[in-house]
This record gives structure tokens, C-alpha cells and sequence, in this order.
């Protein structure tokens, strides 16, 4: 099971002004649509610590086989320097993933991220909602990984198509660093869809916070 990292104590990703954009846009869409939005942002999507051992492993054979090369090296002095070779690369990539991360594939990454963010829209209950109209934009920065991820009734009438566009110019903010006008373009751009395809309820109660979460 994928573990979820979580934004240090007292770290914020988005400043009050940008959060309160993001917000009041959710807000002004939710009074015209019965759909349920929810911004959901984390730093990484995971600890990555098999992949920091996997290769830490890596590059401890690489210098194994390189010292192989040097007859005088004697076995005391290969075993220390496989051990400093490991533990330095493993605590290197503990220090900064973003290092790791820039040696992983893409794909690897993806399904990663992918994992976790259906994780959160479970944990965060919003499967749970009685419309089962809860959309989740769901970003994971170091990974540069965007998904919207809808439950059953916005999956009957808007496809995991239609979103694909969407998404392709989410990545692009976020690759240019334009975070929160990342979320405001996307929800922007099916805001009035989803006015029209899910229009407000007479009975309609706000089920989930409006509020951006930083996991």
C-alpha cells in the first residue's frame, strides 16, 4: 500500500490570498451546481522509501564494480565504502526527494501519485456524498502530477474524456509553477458544463468542505 506524505508541520503550499480564490471560485460554482468540488494538494505523493533503497542498492553495485577495477583495494576497504556509498545515497534522496524523483521514470511516478490520489477520495469520504456528484482536483507537486478523479453520476453523463484537456493544461500551470491559477483555469473550465449538466437542487446540501486541503 502506498504511503502518504504529509506537508510538514506549519508548511503551507498556498498563501490565504491564493487559498481564498481557489475557495470563493468552488463556492460561486457550488451555488449553481449540485456537483461537489474539492481541491486536494500535497507536496509528494509518497515516501518513496523502496525506491530510495532500490536505488541506493543501485548505486552501491555500480561503485562495487568500479572498485573491482582497482587490484589494491583490499576487502575491508571495499565493504566501508559500500556501506558510505549506501548510506550517503539513502540519506541524500531522504533529504531531498526531489533528486530521487528526478531518477524515477514518469510512468513510475504517475502510478504512484495515481494510487494515492484515489486513495485520498477515499479517505476523504468523497465517495460517500448522497449525489454521488464529487469531483477531486487532485495535485501532487514534486511529481508534477495532475488528476480529476469524479464519482458514478458525474462519470454518467461527463466521461473521463472530457477531462483529459482539462487536465493537459493543469500539468502545464503546474510545470510553469502557476498552482493556484492551475485550479482556477480547470474549474473554470467546466464550471459552466457543470452548471448546466448538474444544475443546483432546491434540496441541494453542501456536503464537503469548500476549503483547499494540503495533505
Amino acid at each position: 500500500m502506498a504511503e502518504v506524505a504529509q506537508v510538514e508541520d506549519g508548511k503551507m503550499i498556498f498563501n490565504t490570498d491564493e487559498k481564498q480564490q481557489i475557495e470563493s471560485l468552488i463556492k460561486e460554482t457550488e451555488q449553481q451546481s449540485s456537483a461537489e468540488l474539492v481541491a486536494v494538494i500535497t507536496q509528494t505523493s509518497n515516501t518513496y522509501r523502496e525506491a530510495k533503497l532500490f536505488v541506493s542498492l543501485i548505486l552501491t553495485a555500480l561503485c562495487s564494480l568500479a572498485l573491482q577495477f582497482l587490484d589494491a583495494v583490499e576487502l575491508q576497504t571495499f565493504l566501508l565504502t559500500q556501506v558510505i556509498v549506501f548510506s550517503a545515497s539513502y540519506f541524500v534522496f531522504d533529504f531531498k526527494t526531489s533528486l530521487l524523483l528526478a531518477l524515477l521514470p514518469k510512468s513510475y511516478k504517475y502510478k504512484v501519485a495515481s494510487h494515492v490520489a484515489h486513495e485520498n477520495f477515499q479517505k476523504l469520504g468523497l465517495h460517500l456524498t448522497t449525489t454521488k456528484q464529487a469531483i477531486m482536483f487532485y495535485v501532487s507537486l514534486d511529481e508534477k502530477y495532475v488528476e480529476i478523479i469524479t464519482d458514478s453520476k458525474i462519470k454518467e453523463k461527463l466521461a473521463d474524456s472530457y477531462w483529459e484537456e482539462i487536465v493537459s493544461q493543469f500539468i502545464e500551470d503546474v510545470h510553469n509553477k502557476n498552482i493556484c491559477q492551475g485550479y482556477i483555469n480547470a474549474i473554470e473550465s467546466c464550471k459552466a458544463l457543470l452548471i448546466q449538466t448538474f444544475p443546483i437542487e432546491d434540496d441541494d446540501v453542501n456536503e464537503l468542505s469548500d476549503e483547499v486541503i494540503e495533505i
